[in-house]
């Protein structure tokens, strides 16, 4: 297991999955599954081949979750926070990161809607980004992945109805990149990767890249794509 020294980035955690069933099975609106994405916050590093400079301009590589979305996925954002951050700051720290995304592909995968005083984390047909508490103290963000399984031409469409994000308050928070905090722009541009359909990497060259699995406090890279954060969009979404 790799020991990280500083605050890491998350493993997947699988809550529900679909089971293995027969195509003909499956009617045009299948059941809604849920997969969360939890981003660990405490641990030991061991460094090797990690580049000492940013080499995200040459490095392609990504990789895909199961499902993505087939819509624009409309979007709020509950501003609430105990760290002082005025409303409209925290709008334009987390709209800068769904932007990042869309400014890479001539499809629109995000649309800003509003602000909000529901909660992420709750199956009730919106795509919510707020702060709260997590049960599990260490994860610095959570997404939760809502996907329906239909058969659609004779082959199985695997494809997102909801995604909520949480940011976890048991951290402290950041809208500067200041050091020793979290920085909001930062954790939600690859959290809106995996809204877009991306997974996790974990190899030292990927240390650069926005879906490297693992961030640190005052880290703010991760604010913009590097080459293969952009192929995977792409590869999704097209140019």
């Amino acid at each position: 297991m790799r020991k990280i020294g500083f605050l890491a980035l998350a493993v997947l955690v699988l809550l529900s999955l679909v089971a293995m069933m027969p195509l003909s099975t499956f009617a045009a609106e299948s059941p809604v599954h849920l997969m969360v994405v939890e981003w660990y916050g405490r641990g030991r590093v061991t460094f090797n081949a990690i580049p000492s400079t940013d080499n995200s301009n040459s490095t392609s590589d990504y990789k895909l979750l199961s499902f993505h979305w087939y819509t624009t996925a409309e979007y709020l954002i509950n501003p609430t926070n105990d760290y002082g951050f005025p409303d409209d700051e925290v709008v334009y720290n987390i709209t800068a990161a769904a932007d990042t995304w869309d400014s890479e592909t001539n499809f629109q995968v995000f649309s800003y809607k509003g602000t909000t005083d529901r909660v992420a984390g709750v199956n009730d047909g919106f795509n919510v980004i707020s702060w709260g508490e997590y049960s599990q103290s260490n994860a610095i963000a959570v997404t939760f992945i809502w996907y329906t399984r239909t058969l659609v031409g004779g082959r199985i469409r695997m494809a997102i109805v909801e995604t909520d994000t949480l940011l976890n308050v048991y951290f402290a928070w950041s809208l500067t990149g200041e050091s020793g905090k979290m920085d909001v722009q930062n954790i939600m541009t690859h959290e809106f990767g995996h809204w877009c359909g991306l997974d996790d990497l974990y190899k030292d060259r990927d240390y650069w890249l926005t879906m490297y699995g693992y961030a640190s406090l005052g880290e703010t890279h991760k604010r913009t794509l590097g080459y293969g954060d952009i192929l995977g969009l792409q590869k999704v979404y097209g140019p």
